[in-house]
Order: C-alpha cells, then structure tokens, then sequence
C-alpha cells in the first residue's frame, strides 16, 4: 500500500512539474505599437529645449502649456495666445489642432521636433 501511494505521489507531482507551459496564456506586455510618443519642443531664441510625452489627440495648445512651464516661460502676464509653435521641418506656418495630425512619429532620428517662439500680436 505505501509503495502505491509513493508511486500515485510521483505521477500526480510530474503532472504538475511538467515542461508544457500553460494553454491560453497572453504575454502581459503588450504587442500592438503604444499611442504615447515622446518629442522634443525646443526655443530657439534662447536655446532652451523639453522632452515631454504626448499622445495623438494632444492638442498643440496643452503642449504650449505644458513646454511654457518646463522652459520657465510660464509668467502670469504672458498668454499661452502669444507663443506660436511650429514644426522643425517647416516654420513658414504655425501648427494648431491635434499634433496627431501634423506627422507625429515615433521618437528616433526622424522624430518629431517643435519649435516654439514667442510672438504677440502687434
């Protein structure tokens, strides 16, 4: 009886122990590209540059918002209204809307760049 029970005890732990991993089972990272992307806002007038994380659907008002702050541009008596920002590859017009729509790729060599000037009306 008890060399039955050992031999029951040796099967049922290989049951257990075996190599098979398990049926069904997704990786918990995920494998589809990530909306978040990371660019580069830069002032060219004093040479001060941000990195910061934005999706798609960021507008271009929130990255002033937010690049104003990081660089020190935040003061109470300038409005977000009197900054333009413009791509790097093109600054012969200002960009506004969603930054998704205006060739936001995937950070690398070809990333993407903002350049941000202070500009008030006349």
């Amino acid at each position: 009886a008890v060399s039955a029970l050992c031999l029951y005890r040796l099967a049922s732990i290989q049951t257990f122990a075996g190599v098979q991993g398990t049926p069904g089972r997704r990786p918990q990272v995920s494998t589809r590209v990530s909306d978040i992307t990371e660019i580069v806002v830069t002032c060219p007038s004093v040479g001060a540059r941000t990195r910061m994380v934005v999706q798609p659907d960021t507008t271009v008002d929130a990255i002033v918002t937010r690049a104003r702050k990081s660089l020190g541009f935040d003061q109470s008596f300038l409005n977000d209204s009197d900054f333009k920002v413009y791509a790097k590859k093109d600054e012969s017009t200002p960009i506004s809307g969603k930054i998704g729509d205006h060739g936001l790729v995937p950070w690398g060599p070809d990333g993407m760049e903002l350049h941000i000037y202070f500009d008030p009306p006349l």
